[in-house]
């Protein structure tokens, strides 16, 4: 039996000494009976290495029953490659079959042309996050996220972590799933919105949280999904404009260690340059953005969204603006106002795509119960919130983002899914 306590990963195989022998496992992409000479292409979560049975090989009947995907463990010699690209390989000493795959494969992904439906390949994720181009997109977002963990972390940022079950939907109403289990009303959280500014009354002084939100949305877009991870900051002390400083200095650390550690395999398999932004990141107004975009209305549309990120990027080579100064009419009662229907507000738009909100919020408490009156909201059902501010509460900005509309922009996926482990949406609830 081969042990599976010595396996080193298929790219540690490529550091080791000629003539050494080692230990991997994995799937087997690909196999070859040439007369004498079997050739297996073993794949993990690091990457391909060729493995070499010859005659000296006392199994050879046995590799032709080898189904592929399934997986092996295996102990070979490290020997160098014939092969055009170089490198080591291995010659087979022992295999054990560990899983045999069943034939057919439900989905594909071996050969040029081969395109499975993104519905199809997400009823089987567990095998298209096989194909190494897509696991590559989950190792972006680790990295992604983990970087900024690291960011908020090294800036002072406490992590919190709010319950996803309250008693008042978080964006003051709209797009919520109620919960039947309770003796009174609850929700699922649609955002950590209110936690985090408590946390900021409470003298936290910022704070950050990376976790799963819910939001009853009916939209079938790319860019859209039913349960999402959120990234969510808030910082005491600091205006509008002060939180947009920070998150894009935090963007362009997160983007740099992306392509730091990914950079030249994302060049490789999906031909695309990861570039740094420089800061600070362009600024234009709403109203700027409405004429840019020819829309007669408060708001952008994802045509108008377009329109303004390719007029960005025409006057200052940019791929990230910020679109500041929202009206009123549509921002939630908690944004600050800056005049009779503006907000200091604002979104981020990367690459014709918003992946940020963000304000600075209204910590005094008469105008914030005003602003909730003026919206039309129940006062009554947000006393609990609205109490956070009745015993002093320091000034403060925050923004929320969703790390896979960062990713699917990066990698130019198209689809929010595609950067999404196991997404949900209007009509997805497995596997």
């Amino acid at each position: 039996m081969v042990n599976l306590s010595q396996r080193i990963t298929t790219a540690e195989v490529q550091k080791v000494r000629l003539g050494s022998e080692v230990v991997i496992a994995g799937w087997v992409e690909q196999t070859k009976l040439l007369g004498k000479l079997a050739f297996l292409n073993i794949r993990d979560s690091e990457g391909y290495v060729q493995v070499v049975a010859t005659s000296s090989y006392l199994g050879m009947k046995e590799l032709s029953g080898i189904t592929r995907e399934s997986v092996v463990s295996i102990r070979g010699k490290v020997k160098k490659s014939k092969a055009k690209s170089g490198g080591k390989e291995l010659e087979l000493i022992e295999l054990d079959l560990l899983s045999k795959a069943a034939v057919p494969l439900p989905i594909e992904f071996l050969g040029k042309g081969i395109e499975t439906d993104l519905s199809k390949r997400l009823d089987y994720r567990h095998i298209d996050l096989r194909n190494p181009k897509n696991l590559l997109v989950l190792k972006v977002l680790s990295t992604f996220v983990n970087a900024s963990h690291a960011f908020f972390v090294n800036h002072g940022l406490i992590e919190i972590f709010s319950p996803k079950l309250i008693a008042t939907p978080s964006e003051g109403g709209g797009e919520e799933f109620a919960i039947p289990y309770f003796k009174k009303k609850a929700y699922l959280a649609q955002s950590p919105q209110f936690y985090k500014q408590m946390a900021n009354v409470a003298g936290l002084g910022g704070v950050f949280e990376i976790g799963p939100v819910f939001r009853a949305n009916p939209s079938r877009t790319t860019r859209h999904d039913t349960e999402f991870t959120s990234l969510d900051v808030e910082i005491s002390w600091l205006d509008d404009e002060g939180i947009r400083k920070f998150e894009e200095r935090w963007l362009a650390y997160s983007l740099k260690a992306v392509k730091k550690r990914h950079g030249d395999e994302i060049k490789k398999v999906l031909g695309i340059d990861i570039n740094i932004p420089k800061v600070p990141f362009p600024r234009i107004k709403m109203s700027e953005a409405l004429k840019i975009a020819g829309i007669k209305g408060d708001d952008l549309d994802p045509a108008g969204e377009r329109k303004v990120f390719m007029n960005i990027k025409r006057r200052y080579n940019h791929q990230f603006v910020f679109v500041t100064d929202f009206p009123w009419s549509i921002r939630p009662f908690y944004h600050m106002k800056s005049g009779a229907n503006a907000t200091k507000s604002f979104d981020l738009l990367f690459r014709g795509v918003e992946i940020t909100t963000g304000a600075q919020r209204e910590h005094r408490y008469d105008i914030l119960v005003k602003q909730a009156k003026e919206k039309g909201l129940n006062i009554k059902d947000l006393k609990f919130y609205l109490d956070f501010f009745k015993w002093g509460a320091p000034p403060h900005s925050g923004f929320g983002l969703s790390p896979t509309r960062v990713v699917m922009q990066m990698l130019e996926l198209g689809n929010v899914r595609e950067a999404t482990f196991v997404p949900r949406d209007t009509e997805r609830l497995t596997p």
